[in-house]
Formats: C-alpha cells, sequence, structure tokens
C-alpha cells in the first residue's frame, strides 16, 4: 500500500487495472476487484451483478461562457466548490464541429450564444428535492454574478438533454476534422488532479503544436480528466510511427503533474506503459497474479501484464491499424465512398431511444450489421477486397447490398450520427456501382426506381389501380401496400376549380407585382393526396400570395435512392432549366413534401450533373438549391408570420374564432428525415400556428416504419410494422386512451392529430386506423 501510494496520486477516477490497493484488505482477498479492470487478462466474465445508484429526482445545467477552453479549465477549482455532479467541456474544434449539426440554431438559442462561437463548462447538479436544488442552484448563480460571468442556467429535462448532446457527441464531432488525416484515440484518458488540469493541458497543445498536429480536446473538468485525439494519417506508415513518440511525450507531462494515462478506459494495447508506469515493485505483483490466473499466457495476451517480468507486452505501434488495410484503396474511391472511411466506429447508432431517428433497421432488427457502422464497415470490407489482387470482391459486394437493401433510407444517420455518415448516401454510390458489375437490377427494383413516372400513368386509370391494390395483384412482384386513390376531388378537377396556373419549362416568369410563389408538388402528394395541395394554395391566397403550380413530376427522389445516378443527373439538369430562372428572379419556391426539399439541399448537390452533356450546368444547379432558396412550407410561412397575424386580427374582429372550435389544440408528428435534417421546423410549425392563436405540440416519435418505398418491399413488412408498434402506436394509442378517443370517434375530438410525411399518413391510416392531416391541411380548415 505505501509503493502504491507513492507510485500513484490521489486522484478522483480509480485506477483501472488488477486493482491491488482495494483486492486485499482485512485479511481477505476480493476476487472482484482484480477481474473487474482486467480487460480479459484474467479471465472471461459470463455474469455480472451490478450495484446500482438511485437516479436523483431533480437536475439543472449551468453553462458557464469562456473566451478559450483554457479559461473555462482554469476556472475548474473555482466551480469543483459547489459540488456539482458533473462539469464537462469541448474545446474550440469541437465547438466548431458541432456548429455543423443540423439543429445547432436551436442549440445556440438555448446556450444564448447565436453567432458567437463561447467555450462553454456545462455543470450539472442534481437533488432528490426541488428546494435542495433551487438552493444550490441560487448560490451558483450569485457566484457567477459576482465573478461578472457569462453563464445561462436551463431547467427544462428536454432541452438539458439537447445541450449535453454536444458532449455526447463529442468522439464523433471530433472525427470530423477535415482532411485525410482523422483523431486517432491513444492519448484518449489522460488525468491529473483537477488543479492542474489547465497547466497540464496548455503544455500538452504547446508540444502538439510543435509537431504541427491538428487535434481536439474534450473531458471531464470536475475529475480532471481529459480526452485527447491526435489527428493522423494511419495509411501513412511514417504517421503511424509516430504514436509510441506522442505516447511517450504525454507520459512525461504526467509525471510533472501527478497523472497517469488511463484515467477512465481500458489500457488495452496501451498496456505496453504498464511496467514503467507502475514501476519494479508493483509490475512483478500484477505479473504474478496473471500467472496465478493465466499461467500459459492465452487470455488477451500481449496486453496489461505477462505471466513472467522478462515477457514483452505489444508494442502499440505495431499493433495492426485499420489504415494500414485502407491504404490499398485507390484514392478515386477513397474519394467517392467517403463516408465509409469516415465512420470512426464509435456506435452511436446502436441505441434504442424511440424518439432518436438513428438507426430504424438496427433497432428493429438489433443486429449490428444492420447499423450504420455496420453498413459502413462492410462496404470499406468490399473496397479492400476489390483492391487486393485475387479479393474476394464478389462475396464482399453481396454482402455489403444485403446490409443496405434493409436501409431505410431516412437520413437519420446523416442528421444524428457525430460524424454526419450518411448510409444513404453510400447506398446510392453502391447501388450504382453495384447493378453496373455484378448484378442487373430486378423488375421490382426497376418499378420502385420509376415510381415517380409510373404513378401519374397510373393516375389517368386510378379505378384500374385501386383494382391491382383491392385484389393484392402486386404482391405477386414482392410489392405490398400500394397507396390508393382516394380523392375526392382529382389534380386536374382542382386546377380547374381554384384555376391554379401552371408554371413549366419556358414559361414566362411571373408578374412580381401579384407576389407569385412557385408550389413544387410531389407526385405523391399531388396525385394521392390532393387536399394538401389545394390546402397550400387557399391559405397562401389569404396571405396575399398567387400561388403557381409546377404541374408534378420527377422529382428523382425515387432514382437517386435506388443508385440511378446517371438518370438522377438527368433529371436534376431538367429541373435546373425549371427552376434556376425563377430563383435568379427571387421568385420564392416551395415544395409540399419535406424529403424533396432535403432532396435538393443534400443529393442534388452531391449528385450534381457532371456528365459532359450537363457540366455547365452543374455549378449553376448547386447554386440554385444551395441553402434555403427552395423553402419547406414551414419555413416559407414562418418567414411571414405578420401577414398570418394580420389574418388572425381580421378573424378575432369578425368574431370567427368562437366558431372555429378554439379549444382545439394539435400534435405534430414530424417525418423522420425532417427530423434528422430539418430539426428546427416542429418550431417553425409552432410559431406558425401560435400566430393564429392556436396551440401546436409537436412529438418527435422516431421513424414510422414506412420510409419512402421501404414499407412496400414486402420481405420488409415485418419490420416496417415493427417499427410503427415500437415508436408510434403507443403514443397514438396512449393518447387517445387519455381522452376517451376510440378509433370510430375521430371526428368527435379535440384534439387533431398532424403528420407531415406522405409515407407517415398511409402508414398510420393503415396500421393505427387514424387519419393524420398534413398541417396545411389544418392551417386552411382553421382559417376557415
Amino acid at each position: 500500500h505505501k509503493e502504491i501510494a507513492e507510485r500513484f496520486p490521489p486522484l478522483k477516477r480509480s485506477l483501472s487495472g488488477y486493482n491491488l490497493a482495494q483486492a486485499y484488505t482485512d485479511g481477505k482477498v476480493n476476487l472482484n476487484y482484480l477481474i473487474a479492470g482486467a480487460e480479459g487478462t484474467l479471465g472471461v466474465i459470463s455474469l455480472a451483478k451490478l450495484k446500482l445508484l438511485p437516479v436523483p429526482k431533480f437536475k439543472v445545467l449551468v453553462v458557464v461562457h469562456y473566451a478559450s477552453f483554457l479559461e473555462a479549465l482554469k476556472d475548474a477549482q473555482f466551480l469543483i466548490q459547489f459540488k456539482p455532479l458533473a462539469i464537462e467541456a469541448v474545446d474550440e474544434k469541437v465547438q466548431i464541429s458541432a456548429q455543423s449539426l443540423p439543429n445547432w440554431p436551436a442549440l445556440a438559442k438555448l446556450l444564448n450564444c447565436t453567432g458567437t462561437s463561447y467555450i462553454s463548462n456545462f455543470i450539472e447538479f442534481v437533488a432528490d428535492g426541488a428546494d435542495e436544488l433551487a438552493a444550490t442552484v441560487a448560490q451558483v448563480q450569485a457566484a457567477l454574478v459576482q465573478a461578472q460571468a457569462r453563464f445561462v442556467i436551463i431547467n427544462n429535462k428536454d432541452e438539458i438533454n439537447q445541450l449535453w448532446s454536444i458532449r455526447s457527441l463529442a468522439v464523433g464531432l471530433v472525427a470530423k476534422l477535415p482532411g485525410i488525416a482523422k483523431p486517432v484515440a491513444f492519448i484518449e484518458d489522460a488525468i491529473v488532479p483537477p488543479e492542474y488540469l489547465a497547466d497540464f493541458v496548455a503544455d500538452l497543445q504547446l508540444e502538439l503544436d510543435k509537431e504541427q498536429l491538428r487535434y481536439a480536446m474534450y473531458g471531464h473538468v470536475d475529475v480532471g480528466c481529459i480526452h485527447v485525439r491526435p489527428a493522423l494519417n494511419l495509411q501513412d506508415e511514417a504517421q503511424r510511427s509516430c504514436i509510441r513518440p506522442l505516447t511517450e511525450m504525454v507520459i512525461k507531462l504526467l509525471t510533472k503533474y501527478h497523472g497517469i494515462l488511463w484515467g477512465e478506459h481500458g489500457k488495452g494495447f496501451r498496456g505496453e506503459f504498464v511496467p514503467e508506469v507502475f514501476g519494479p515493485v508493483l509490475y512483478p505483483a500484477l505479473c504474478a497474479i496473471k500467472r496465478l490466473f493465466d499461467p500459459l499466457n492465452r487470455l488477451n495476451p500481449g496486453k496489461l501484464t505477462a505471466p513472467g517480468v522478462s515477457i514483452q507486452l505489444q508494442r502499440i505501434e505495431l499493433v495492426p491499424m485499420r489504415g494500414s488495410l485502407d491504404q490499398i484503396i485507390p484514392i478515386v474511391e477513397q474519394q467517392q465512398f467517403a463516408g465509409a472511411l469516415l465512420c470512426n466506429g464509435n456506435a452511436a447508432c446502436f441505441n434504442q431511444e424511440p424518439a432518436n431517428v438513428m438507426c430504424p433497421s438496427y433497432k428493429i432488427t438489433q443486429d449490428r450489421i444492420h447499423s450504420p457502422k455496420g453498413r459502413a464497415m462492410l462496404i470499406k470490407q468490399w473496397l479492400r477486397e476489390k483492391a487486393k489482387p485475387n479479393g474476394r470482391h464478389k462475396e464482399a459486394a453481396k454482402e455489403a447490398f444485403k446490409a443496405l437493401s434493409g436501409c431505410l433510407g431516412c437520413k437519420g444517420c446523416a442528421g444524428r450520427c457525430p460524424t454526419q455518415v450518411s448510409i444513404p448516401d453510400l447506398r446510392s454510390t453502391f447501388l450504382n456501382e453495384y447493378h453496373r458489375t455484378y448484378k442487373s437490377r430486378s423488375l421490382r427494383e426497376r418499378l420502385l426506381a420509376h415510381i415517380e413516372t409510373l404513378l401519374p400513368l397510373a393516375a389517368k386509370f386510378p379505378r384500374l389501380w385501386n383494382f391491382i391494390h383491392d385484389n393484392k395483384l402486386v404482391p405477386q412482384l414482392g410489392i405490398s401496400n400500394i397507396p390508393r386513390f382516394k380523392c375526392q376531388l382529382t389534380l386536374d378537377q382542382g386546377i380547374t376549380q381554384y384555376q391554379i396556373p401552371l408554371y413549366k419549362i419556358n414559361s414566362p416568369l411571373p408578374d412580381k407585382a401579384t407576389h407569385p410563389l412557385i408550389i413544387f408538388s410531389d407526385v405523391f402528394t399531388g396525385y394521392l393526396d390532393t387536399a394538401v395541395l389545394f390546402a397550400a394554395v387557399l391559405v397562401l391566397r389569404k396571405l396575399g400570395f398567387t400561388p403557381y403550380l409546377i404541374y408534378p413530376q420527377v422529382s428523382g427522389k425515387a432514382l437517386v435512392v435506388a443508385g440511378y445516378l446517371d438518370q438522377f443527373k438527368a433529371v436534376m439538369a431538367q429541373l435546373h432549366l425549371l427552376l434556376h430562372p425563377l430563383l435568379q428572379a427571387e421568385i420564392p419556391v416551395i415544395a409540399l413534401e419535406n424529403t424533396i426539399t432535403t432532396m435538393f439541399r443534400d443529393e442534388a448537390l452531391k449528385f450534381a450533373p457532371a456528365s459532359a452533356a450537363t457540366a455547365s450546368a452543374a455549378p449553376a444547379f448547386a447554386a440554385t438549391v444551395t441553402g434555403s432558396n427552395i423553402a419547406t412550407v414551414a419555413e416559407f410561412l414562418s418567414a411571414h408570420l405578420l401577414k398570418l397575424g394580420k389574418i388572425s386580427q381580421q378573424m378575432l374582429s369578425q368574431q370567427m374564432l368562437s366558431l372555429n372550435k378554439p379549444s382545439v389544440s394539435y400534435r405534430l408528428l414530424p417525418h423522420c428525415t425532417e427530423q434528422a435534417l430539418l430539426p428546427d421546423e416542429g418550431q417553425a410549425w409552432q410559431a406558425i400556428f401560435a400566430q393564429l392563436g392556436a396551440k401546436l405540440e409537436v412529438k418527435n416519435l422516431g421513424c414510422c416504419g414506412m420510409a419512402g418505398t421501404y414499407g412496400h418491399i414486402t420481405e420488409n413488412i415485418a419490420n416496417s410494422q415493427g417499427l410503427f408498434a415500437k415508436n408510434w402506436l403507443p403514443e397514438l394509442e396512449r393518447i387517445k386512451s387519455d381522452e376517451g378517443i376510440s378509433v370510430t370517434q375521430q371526428s368527435s375530438r379535440e384534439i387533431r392529430y398532424l403528420a407531415s410525411g406522405f409515407s407517415c399518413r398511409s402508414q398510420s391510416a393503415q396500421l393505427a386506423h387514424l387519419e393524420l392531416v398534413h398541417p396545411l391541411v389544418a392551417l386552411h380548415e382553421f382559417m376557415n
């Protein structure tokens, strides 16, 4: 014990590994303390019993802003005196990376730092009593005011969880540093006494800057633990060899500041430095324990310790690394499938939270092959096999195809993965290559890819389409749940009845004096849910606009999902000719379906026209759709709240609100892609309804399970229905139960359920027997 006390400083995170200090007390050996941190070097754990602590009932998050990361670390001692549960911070690089998250504008608003890049300490206080917590927070607030600190106090549980996401996503955000060199976790969890943390980090930054390395840091300020990940190109042998000298440099600094290399995570291959850190007295004791449990050195050999002092542990720089496997992949393919190589295996996609849209296929299958991480790794393995002289690339391609076929294409990963790896984009690129090289597309795949071309033809014969649906003829092709034509007013009838002007290529630009606005309708809304389209026209007219309609046509969404990239590029070239003159003239264009809006902002830019015939159109088209030029309905309406306010005043003056059931409130269930890529949509709709005096609640329920064409493929039906039952159905049934509403009493309910996605409305109608409507339809009804 004396040697342990002299060798290791008192730290707030106990040393991992064979816990000599606690394994032998009062003349007894407690094997739990030896096994718990042994990392598989002493035995295999088949069952573990954990002691759990009760979760405190109340919590508050205090966020204090600083000009720099070092300033935040220096403030640790001041903040620790208030005994918070945790103090966490991220450095400038992680902070900048966080600002690329889709929900950053909302987070910045909560932090009161819109337009400013503060570095913040996130300090959480908990208590079992509200009064006790309030007293602590009041004390903290008074001290911060006296110190003239910049801070915010967050009490709302959902808002606290949103802000903590910045820290929880730090591992992935670090991986987003630009360039081929990516942060590597070998200086992963250095720990020093908190009072030395700022000085240690300052010295470490100085050393890393001398080596001209990019790096990012984040850590647990209250315990003095810092995570540092220098960026190295592990495909370069010279940079792989830097790992040893950098680790040795950090160990010297830790010795200076009374810290250790492993403050939190396992040692793993970093265990090579155990003999040096434990010293000549303690390390032989570790070896003796290893010899008792594993005399033949078969359990996780080369890590932490060995049966004898003279046995060499695995040298850290000689460990097989993914970079050495990836370096054989041609640069062109590394760029083409960059997302697969960007995945750093942080496994944020292995979650089962229903409200988290990433990743529905993993949630329902619980098979890691059907997670973003699993799919990225399979694509990467296929690329490696292709690069080998006699690689098993055909088999690897089949495995990747099988995994990607289960992807819903919801883009949850693109919005929620810390490194924002978009599996749907990788799938589009992969399918384009797969069907060129390995296997031609089936009839079903061709039909689904060209559904935007086929649906307008089917609309000419709606009874025949419904006959096919009702007699279940399409399942013979492996297609199920095709939507029926049920519109009381067809598209052409409505265009005539409401005298909606059309806009097409080479049409003269509308007169700006009439406040023109262009509606881009997808074929599903335009032919199968015309009520949304007509509601859009009537609402916009009430606001003083003259809406023009682009007759529903191919947007390219189904093509890009299926990997028809050449055809998608051709569609984008046509849409450039259609849309560019409008946006150049600053005539607003809105899309009714948000998955189409996100396609214009996402896939259209990534897969823009690049053929010889259309190359000149590519930059112009990219400029056309950049940012919010093509807006969602909510974005456009929320930009004209004053106009809505005038209508509200007119309704009040005409005493129309009393006739319009003022007790009615609304609940919006957003589309999963919208939740991932347009996180502010819900708040926009809330502002729109509030301007008219109506209450709107937003419920993020995750994916409904339909997600475009996924829920129409026969082999996906069980998973599609399972996701709906897991994510949406419990909430819908609970709401109905709470309010005493049966499925057959929907007309009498006082709460109106809304869904922004066409596929979500279709799924809810079929599986919950609940007819949800688009917010535009509800808005039109409320205004009339």
